[in-house]
């Protein structure tokens, strides 16, 4: 089929091109009028108790140190993490990955870095939640090390390694979310209008002379 066929069918079937342009346009003002969203991000590392030898705390890492990292990742992202952070007042939800060299299918967690994100429709919400989750990270780390018997001074700690509480707006791109729509929408109400009229004809053909 050429250009002007798919044309001519939509002359054809001006329902279906009504309801096609109505529901684009419905589409591209709830992309116009989508709310604006904020994020607060930041990245933690594990680092080993101080020495009183100089060293480069991030010059090596222990598998202790990825070991812990990796087990306050999975503990923040269960249940019990997450209701940790809700029982603090976190209100927004938030997002716990291990660092990972790898892909999805073979991952590589041999960096203890923590990627803490939170996405909230408010400010104020992202960056109180990041730090409610900083705060019961900072807690769950000192007990589950008391519990085990360790010395004050040789706890594992963590520290800020990159980004801030600071949250700032999510503004994506909204010229190719409109793009998209209209894509979809002339696509949709031309794949409409032609089975409309390729149903027509098929009934035109089997009906009685």
């Amino acid at each position: 089929m050429a250009i002007r066929d798919f044309g001519a069918a939509l002359r054809r079937n001006p329902l279906v091109t009504i309801v096609a342009v109505v529901l684009t346009a419905l589409a591209i003002l709830r992309v116009q009028m989508a709310p604006v969203r904020y994020e607060a991000r930041t990245v933690v590392t594990f680092l080993s108790p101080q020495s009183p030898f100089p060293r480069n705390s991030f010059a090596s890492f222990t598998p202790s140190l990825v070991t812990m990292a990796e087990v306050s990742s999975r503990w923040l992202d269960s249940a019990a993490g997450r209701r940790a952070v809700r029982t603090a007042g976190g209100t927004a939800a938030f997002q716990v990955l291990l660092a990972n060299r790898g892909n999805q299918e073979q991952p590589i967690h041999d960096q203890p870095y923590l990627t803490l994100s939170v996405t909230a429709s408010d400010a104020d919400k992202a960056r109180g939640t990041l730090l409610k989750v900083l705060a019961v990270l900072r807690e769950r780390l000192r007990r589950e090390q008391a519990v085990q018997g360790a010395r004050p001074g040789s706890y594992i700690s963590w520290q800020v390694a990159a980004g801030s509480d600071r949250a700032v707006p999510i503004l994506g791109r909204p010229s190719r979310a409109l793009v998209a729509v209209l894509l979809i929408g002339g696509i949709g109400g031309t794949y409409a209008a032609v089975t409309a009229d390729r149903r027509r004809h098929r009934k035109s053909a089997t009906a009685p002379a």
